[in-house]
């Protein structure tokens, strides 16, 4: 009973430890633009993925930066989000953190940013 209760308590710490949520809010201007950048490892099939509530307010841009060395995998990368305010209003850009096959299964990790754009 006692080793089980032990897993159990593994098994739910590490679950919410990968799901990290951070709630941030940036205000900017229309046409200007901000950076948010998320760590990754597109080598083990996770990418990040996002949604705007209202993508009429922003325009969002993707560049992937691998860290990774010829012939080495598994090595950290970086997924920077270029972030344009296009029209004034708010949104949410919710961010996950799975594998683009795994449908029924909750993100690895999420992540949301609030942007206001006057």
């Amino acid at each position: 009973m006692k080793k089980n209760l032990i897993i159990a308590l593994i098994t739910i710490t590490t679950w919410s430890c990968q799901q990290k949520h951070k709630l941030m809010g940036k205000t900017i201007k229309i046409g200007q633009s901000i950076t948010h950048e998320l760590e990754g490892n597109p080598t083990t099939g996770y990418t990040w993925q996002y949604k705007a509530e209202n993508p009429e307010i922003v325009k969002i841009s993707e560049e992937i930066v691998s860290e990774n060395k010829e012939g080495m995998v598994g090595t950290p990368s970086k997924f920077k989000y270029r972030i344009e305010g296009v029209s004034a209003g708010s949104t949410q850009i919710i961010f996950t953190y799975r594998r683009s096959w795994e449908t029924d299964v909750p993100p690895a990790q999420s992540d949301t940013l609030t942007v206001n754009v006057e």
